[in-house]
């Protein structure tokens, strides 16, 4: 477990860090020149690309994003796997939980304006990328992707500990 937590903030943490450097106060590359690649939005007219952001809850992809959560850290997930950690249930398991870790860290550190406070506002906060929440109180919601990771997350690492176990 220590070497799940490890992985996931040695990733999420910089990760979030440099999105919250290049994006400042907006969120979801909304503050990306649209004319860049990294701020260009991705796969509009893609009936695939449009399904894949649906299905975890974001609106689009932009340049930014398909490099560094379709390419970088899976690069850097694969060299793992051939390097160091051959068990591709627990790479999958540290790439769900880099999402989600990530996401949240990005609110959580985000300086320029009180983002985790709108966060927790859900659907009536500025938070406009994330479209499903789930509340958490009466008043304060959370991502359902948050949810979904986690019980993605928790349900891969028991298979893969159990496998392991049973080695």
């Amino acid at each position: 477990m220590p070497l799940f937590l490890l992985n996931v903030l040695i990733i999420s943490i910089p990760v979030a860090l440099f999105e919250i450097w290049i994006e400042k106060e907006k969120g979801w590359g909304a503050g990306l020149p649209k004319d860049r690649w990294y701020g260009a939005v991705i796969g509009e007219k893609s009936v695939v690309m449009k399904n894949v952001a649906r299905s975890i809850g974001v609106p689009y992809f932009f340049g930014y994003a398909i490099f560094m959560y379709f390419l970088l850290i899976p690069a850097i997930l694969i060299l793992e796997y051939l390097l160091y950690i051959p068990h591709p249930l627990f790479l999958v398991a540290v790439y769900v939980a880099i999402l989600a870790i990530e996401d949240f860290s990005w609110f959580v550190l985000n300086p320029y304006f009180h983002s985790l406070r709108e966060l927790l506002k859900g659907p009536y906060g500025s938070i406009w990328w994330h479209k499903r929440w789930i509340p958490i109180s009466s008043s304060k919601y959370l991502p359902a992707s948050y949810f979904l990771s986690a019980i993605s997350v928790s349900v891969l690492l028991l298979i893969y500990f159990y496998s392991e176990i049973a080695r």
